[in-house]
């Protein structure tokens, strides 16, 4: 395959897979590689060069080179502790201009040497400078004011040390951009859509190829643990989502031979006051931030950093959001097949100031002051709840001054580390209900476990099995299932003989289950929009009432109970009836299921309590002592389609979403539905196309694209701020930047199912019922409280009632009341349904999926004049009839989703 033959679409289409196959070092390294594209065949013809009018030599702007020597840890007080190992680079002199001599610079790429094309795929790069000179250059330069050599560290060309060499290949195709012979740009840029990094371990001495696993190696993080949220670390070429460096720097074996402890060099001290940084943070309190185990750490970090005002590059540190427990170190630091990481433990094994400090970066191990992460964080959950700031204590390091790092594994051991310090434990909502009067009664008043394969010592995972799910004779909905802890299956305690299911447990999780009846015009929806729910505990002691009212028989030989709802009726023209065990609770009426017997004296949360202390009674209902405290640890939600029904159509499974989320629910400090609902392909359960919220529609199809499209600019897609559940006025969706490529629609969906290729998406298109945007008063002036102002959608009118939404009474033996638009009221009997009325305003579902990202003014018009309808009345809706989306964007037509959405 020649490159000079190519077109440039068709040079940037090309996927270049390279091997260094050797490296020599004498004066000059020189590299020996070969590149083929993706069918295998030799690339020739990559040796492009330009030159500037200032110039002195010649660059290629499609190939660099770094190259990086390994500094063995040295963690002792002699004088030469290092601290961890760390990478230096050679590559920190820059190449002279006709205007400006060489001088020192933070570390950078090679392009300036010399390519020699051997016509058959196989290339040889002698590098423009001589590492083994470099530490000299460097000293015979004059150097001012914060350029210092010493910030560049030891330079010294070492042949018997692990030297990591990388080949980057990217940039735009030759002749567009600024790839011109001057460097004169007279075209656009087309860049490269598939970079290549190629990283080369070796040891020059023997110029052997370093194995992972070889002595001396540090592999400590893989590419595939960071692409599980971010798709393609770095973004795609060309598009801004997640983009950083162009998208062409995708490795983090590559991002450390850059981003080293020489990226101070240049950069002055910026001093903290009172925690706080004004002004760039490229060195912060005496902190390289660019280092790289200090910049990934307070990036993933983010919102929960002690200290604030970090702006380095102009990325706002604090800003960032991490999507679960920040202290799932594993998550990170994984070394499961296929991943390659045999260093990945050095986080628990290795301990140091710089790793720790880079989270913890409130403590100064120096003068063994500061604030800890528990005293910020007790801070930040406070004023999240309740609104009130309040500066967090200055606890200070428990271990005192520490100038190196030789006592870090005296109390920081692998097992303590892992076991303790790292239990990714969300602590109870301050403002619960059971703890506040008024309170959050849908929120977690236990401690919440999220990651099940790190508990607590005595924590036991609770999980669930369903055998059945179906409909009797009296049309009531049934379920057989059974409890098991820790893997076995237990029985439930005698009701009346104890007052709880389980011993050294309370509350249970509930029976749920889904279906759909006629809306709309539509005989068979294709989403929910009826539930019915018992909570177990209550069916199980006898108190159990109204739709929630049931049985509860067994165990059969295998540990299974039948449940059935005895309130509620499932009428026959019911379609996709599912049932589960989890998802609905309330701390006062239906407490979640929450052990109670758990005690780590060595887990002091930062209220001064146990973390997992024994829960304490406060509240009773319906005869059960409700509980503050104890663990829960998270179960995951369970379902069943039903006996002779079939389920709603696939469209996304639990495992991509927690490839990110962990758990859905559980995060640092705060949750979300107490943990309780975390199965994401149930969302849509709750989340149906009925439910709104403050003008936006909660609808999951809706409001997940929403969130995840949130952020404007650079972070997302949308131009007005999603503000769906803000608690302040400045608060909204738009703080989250979604850390993957959002035209990567695969990353959360299953194939086949955003663009109705799938046979079930497909047979279902025509039966997605309007999502409801706006029923009722949506806000009144008069009375709103803050919280409502500024979640109120701004597509809505104020004090506008704009009607009753549907309604399906599931009830066999109580009618249920509406209220209309006009204040009428109507009555349900048992099994009737009341169909929306037509002033509610809706958006058409494909509409509503697209419009969550895509909010434009065209790009409504555009859905609009296709027959979408976006936060239009019902009615108007109803008249338009389909969408006429998939005559342009469906499977292989001429704008296919799949093919306007990037991968």
């Amino acid at each position: 395959m020649n490159l000079a033959q190519l077109s440039p679409e068709q040079f940037a289409a090309t996927q270049f897979n390279a091997t260094v196959t050797g490296v020599t070092i004498a004066s000059p390294p020189v590299v020996s590689f070969k590149v083929v594209n993706q069918t295998g065949t030799p690339v020739v013809g990559l040796s492009f060069a330009t030159k500037a009018a200032n110039a002195t030599v010649p660059r290629y702007q499609n190939i660099a080179f770094t190259l990086a020597k390994l500094v063995p840890g040295a963690p002792g007080a002699t004088a030469a502790a290092t601290g961890p190992s760390r990478w230096v680079s050679y590559i920190v002199t820059t190449v002279p201009t006709t205007t400006a001599a060489a001088t020192a610079t933070r570390p950078t790429s090679d392009s300036n040497g010399t390519l020699v094309d051997n016509g058959d795929g196989t290339y040889k790069y002698t590098f423009y400078r001589d590492i083994t000179q470099v530490k000299a250059q460097v000293a015979g330069f004059t150097l001012t004011g914060a350029n210092k050599a010493a910030d560049l560290g030891d330079l010294t060309y070492d042949a018997n040390a692990v030297h990591r060499l990388v080949l980057q290949i990217s940039g735009n195709a030759p002749g567009t951009g600024t790839n011109t012979a001057n460097e004169v740009q007279v075209v656009p840029g087309v860049p490269l859509a598939n970079p290549n990094n190629v990283v080369f371990d070796f040891v020059p001495a023997t110029g052997k190829a370093l194995a992972p696993t070889d002595p001396g190696q540090r592999l400590i993080v893989d590419k595939a643990s960071c692409n599980e949220c971010h798709a393609k670390l770095g973004g795609l070429p060309g598009t801004e989502s997640a983009a950083f460096h162009g998208g062409s720097r995708y490795d983090p074996r590559f991002c450390t031979t850059c981003h080293t402890d020489q990226r101070k060099y240049g950069r002055t001290n910026n001093a903290s006051s009172n925690n706080v940084f004004t002004g760039d943070t490229y060195v912060a309190d005496g902190v390289t931030v660019g280092d790289f185990p200090v910049l990934i750490h307070r990036v993933h970090k983010g919102e929960l950093l002690v200290k604030e005002g970090y702006n380095y590059a102009g990325v706002a540190l604090n800003h960032t959001l991490f999507p679960q427990d920040v202290r799932n170190c594993s998550k990170c630091h994984d070394s499961t097949a296929p991943k390659v990481a045999p260093q990945a433990s050095n986080f628990k094994t290795v301990p140091s100031r710089l790793a720790c400090g880079a989270c913890h970066d409130g403590i100064d191990f120096a003068k063994g002051t500061g604030v800890t992460n528990a005293a910020a964080n007790k801070a930040k959950l406070t004023e999240s709840t309740t609104g009130v700031a309040t500066a967090p204590a200055a606890t200070g390091h428990i271990g005192g001054i520490q100038t190196d790092d030789t006592k870090c594994a005296l109390c920081h051991d692998a097992t303590s580390i892992e076991k303790v310090y790292h239990l990714a434990i969300t602590p109870p909502n301050p403002v619960n209900s059971l703890e506040v009067t008024g309170g959050n009664n849908n929120t977690n008043a236990a401690w919440i476990a999220s990651k099940t394969d790190n508990l607590p010592a005595g924590a036991i995972k609770v999980t669930f099995e369903i055998k059945s799910v179906s409909r009797n004779a009296s049309k009531q909905p049934v379920m057989e299932f059974r409890g098991l802890q820790n893997g076995v299956a237990v029985a439930f305690n005698t009701a009346g003989a104890k007052t709880e299911m389980w011993d050294n447990f309370m509350g249970s999780p509930s029976a749920y289950f889904v279906f759909a009846v006629p809306q709309d015009n539509i005989a068979a929806p294709a989403d929910f929009n009826a539930s019915a729910s018992g909570y177990l505990r209550s069916i199980w002691n006898g108190t159990s009432s109204g739709a929630g009212k049931g049985t509860m028989t067994g165990p059969d030989a295998q540990g299974f109970y039948t449940v059935t709802l005895t309130g509620v009726t499932i009428p026959d023209n019911a379609v996709m009836l599912t049932g589960g065990v989890g998802y609905s609770y309330g701390l006062k009426t239906s407490m979640p299921l929450t052990q109670t017997n758990v005690v780590d004296n060595t887990l002091r949360d930062w209220q001064g309590r146990f973390a997992t202390a024994p829960a304490k009674a406060t509240d009773v209902t319906a005869g059960m002592p409700n509980q503050v405290g104890g663990l829960i640890v998270i179960s995951e939600d369970v379902q069943k389609v039903a006996t002779g029904y079939t389920g709603r159509r696939p469209i996304v499974e639990d495992k991509r979403c927690n490839a990110c989320h962990q758990e859905l629910g559980a995060f640092t400090i705060e949750s979300f539905h107490a943990g309780q609902r975390n199965d994401g392909t149930t969302c849509s359960w709750c989340h149906n196309p009925n439910r709104t919220s403050s003008g936006w529609s909660a609808d999951s199809t809706s409001f997940i694209h929403a969130i995840h499209g949130g952020g404007r600019g650079e972070a997302g897609k949308r131009t007005v701020p999603f503000t769906w559940h803000a608690a302040k006025v400045d608060e909204s969706y738009d703080d989250i930047g979604y850390p993957g490529i959002l035209s990567r629609c695969e990353t959360c969906h299953l194939p086949g199912t955003y663009d109705f290729s799938a046979t079930a998406s497909a047979n279902q298109f025509a039966n997605r019922p309007l999502r409801t945007v706006a029923t009722g008063v949506v806000l009144n002036s008069t009375t709103a409280t803050r919280v409502q102002q500024y979640s109120t959608s701004p597509y809505v009118t104020a004090d506008a009632n704009y009607g009753a939404g549907f309604s399906f009474n599931t009830s066999s033996t109580t009618s249920s009341t509406v209220t209309k638009g006009d204040g009428t009221k109507v009555t349900l009997l048992p099994g009737e349904t009341f169909n929306a009325e037509g002033t509610t305003l809706v958006s058409s579902p494909t509409a509503a999926a697209c419009f969550a990202c895509h909010d434009t003014d065209s790009a409504k018009a555009h859905m609009r004049s296709n027959a979408g309808s976006i936060y239009e009345p019902r009615s108007a809706a109803l008249a338009k009839g389909q969408e006429s989306c998939l005559v342009c964007h469906g499977a292989g037509r001429i704008s296919d989703v799949t093919a306007v959405h990037p991968k």
